[in-house]
């Protein structure tokens, strides 16, 4: 099976960087509520990656290294706030329609747009280089795979 979107590839690579940065996070975690952690930094991995590269290098065609900088740094960053917003989402489902209580009721997935940036300044600190790092890896190893796909589909035309 050939992926032909850069995004996807790009997508499904730097997940890969979320799942093994939260199952750090999981394993290092003293607090249980971190089990599960690498779904979400998966998730959000994929569609953080996924969106910035379909938005900012294929719908643009600008398949460049400046833009391949912006789009790892961007993911590395952002991928961090959309982790701790699905969260925020998955506690309010959870305590709303679940039914489940915590210690406090969370926060409103309105204010939490905003609220979620307390926590991501923490994930920035502690794992903001390794995500930044494996949006590098990731863009860099999706072009190769990209070109690497693109000439040989040209060669079987």
């Amino acid at each position: 099976m050939k992926i032909k979107s850069f995004s996807t590839i790009f997508g499904l690579l730097f997940s890969i960087i979320g799942i093994i940065v939260g199952i750090w996070i999981a394993y290092t975690s003293t607090n249980k509520d971190y089990n599960y952690f690498y779904i979400y930094s998966g998730i959000s991995g994929f569609i953080t990656a996924k969106l910035i590269a379909k938005y900012l290098i294929e719908k643009k065609r600008r398949f460049n290294h400046t833009n391949y900088i912006i789009a790892a740094i961007a993911t590395g960053l952002i991928s961090h706030w959309l982790c701790w917003y699905i969260i925020t989402l998955e506690l309010n489902f959870r305590y709303w329609i679940l039914g489940e209580h915590f210690f406090s009721q969370p926060i409103d997935p309105l204010l939490g747009i905003f609220g979620v940036f307390v926590f991501c300044l923490w994930s920035w600190i502690f794992v903001g280089w390794a995500t930044i790092l494996g949006g590098i890896l990731s863009i860099y190893t999706t072009k190769w795979i990209y070109e690497k796909n693109k000439s040989t589909m040209h060669n079987n035309i």
